[in-house]
């Protein structure tokens, strides 16, 4: 029976409208984890709180002058303060960038330098060896500050470990800069980075040896309510926990524990919450489901497999086939699930089919809103994975 409607919206208005953003390590991110804790210890999961530190950064403003001309600016996400006043250089390859002296300057990075965000120093999971390149040759050439002329949402720099100020502004003012090269420009940002610690949720239920991991990641990005990404999966997972709770005489018979995790730094610029629960992933996880980004209204949801046997995948998919609006899409290799597949436990990501779109645009914006969201679709997620626990028991029995 659809029963979730109504938890759903409740779960949703709490993290997006009463919490909003929640960056890892804010007070409003402890908001966000001291709620989803009293959820699932009211649904009877033995619940733990997985401590790790972390910083939490706060930007108060930024302002540029050139040539007694202010220009549009902010810091880039966890970037160092800084009021610092220098010749500026105009960077755009490279090859640029290794020839530049920039001792004493601020350098100015548009063009192949900022075509995609870099990956932080200390990112574990994914680094170019082009984007460490870049970050060596400007902590090398050490300039007194960068400017990122950004020509998409996603700053170029975030990152808690770079000790460099960094600044960003838009794509339009890079005239500005381009006709005046040699001037100096006189940089303020007001920005601190706070050392902080946050916490990972860890729900479980049952008692067999094995378990199935069902994962979320329930931070934001600092400037918005991130109602896809993620307060949708989140929301899924508690009304996963409410539903399971109801028929709780059934769900402890099965042969193995169910584990509900919100992980939290998956938009952090290092994700320390997945690295201080990866140290828990063994061979007794016999299968983890992802869920990140469902809910995209007038988008069909996807479920994409990794590490797992075709029969398994036959099976989710007939599930899949009897409700309304789950299809199946190629392997994606970004999110939270790469690191249950990288331990060889087949893994589930789920998510909805269309949201690549909006990567870049609404993702990780202020229009990350519930108006983006289709309660309905959020339901038949949760019906879907209450439907795989279910086969995954009658399988294990």
């Amino acid at each position: 029976m659809k029963n979730h409607f109504a938890s759903l919206q409740n779960h949703m208005e709490m993290l997006c409208q009463t919490i909003g953003a929640r960056p890892t390590g804010s007070g409003k991110n402890k908001t966000a984890v001291d709620y989803a804790f009293e959820v699932f210890q009211n649904c009877g999961f033995q619940t733990s709180r997985q401590e790790f530190k972390c910083m939490d950064w706060r930007n108060s403003g930024a302002t540029l002058l050139i040539d007694g001309q202010n220009i549009a600016v902010e810091p880039a996400e966890y970037s160092l303060p800084c009021d610092v006043e220098g010749e500026f250089v105009c960077l755009d390859t490279v090859d640029a960038l290794q020839k530049a002296n920039l001792s004493g300057k601020i350098a100015i990075l548009h063009g192949d330098l900022c075509q995609e965000p870099l990956m932080p120093k200390n990112f574990e999971f994914y680094n170019p060896d082009e984007h460490k390149h870049i970050i060596a040759l400007l902590e090398e050439k050490n300039p007194k500050a960068l400017i990122t002329v950004n020509p998409h949402k996603e700053h170029i720099i975030q990152d808690g470990d770079f000790n460099i100020p960094c600044a960003v502004v838009c794509e339009n003012t890079l005239d500005t800069f381009l006709s005046s090269t040699g001037q100096k420009a006189k940089l303020s940002m007001k920005a601190a980075r706070i050392p902080a610690k946050s916490h990972n949720v860890i729900a479980a239920s049952g008692t067999g040896r094995n378990k199935i991991c069902f994962s979320a990641h329930i931070d934001t990005k600092p400037k918005t309510p991130g109602a896809l990404d993620n307060a949708s999966g989140v929301s899924v997972l508690l009304a996963l926990a409410e539903s399971l709770s109801r028929q709780k005489h059934n769900f402890q018979e099965y042969p193995f524990q169910i584990e509900i995790v919100l992980l939290n730094g998956e938009d952090y610029y290092c994700t320390p919450g997945e690295i201080a629960y990866r140290g828990r992933l063994t061979s007794e996880y016999n299968l983890a489901v992802n869920v990140d980004g469902v809910g995209l209204r007038n988008s069909a949801t996807s479920v994409s497999f990794y590490e797992c046997p075709n029969h398994f995948e036959n099976h989710i998919m007939e599930i899949a086939g009897k409700i309304k609006g789950i299809e199946r899409i190629e392997p994606w290799p970004m999110g939270d699930h790469m690191m249950f597949a990288a331990h060889g436990i087949p893994t589930i990501a789920i998510t909805a089919s269309t949201i690549f779109s909006l990567i870049g645009t609404v993702i990780h914006s202020p229009e990350d809103d519930m108006q983006n969201i289709d309660l309905e679709s959020l339901e038949n997620v949760v019906l879907f994975l209450l439907s795989c626990i279910e086969m995954m028991g009658i399988s294990s029995s």
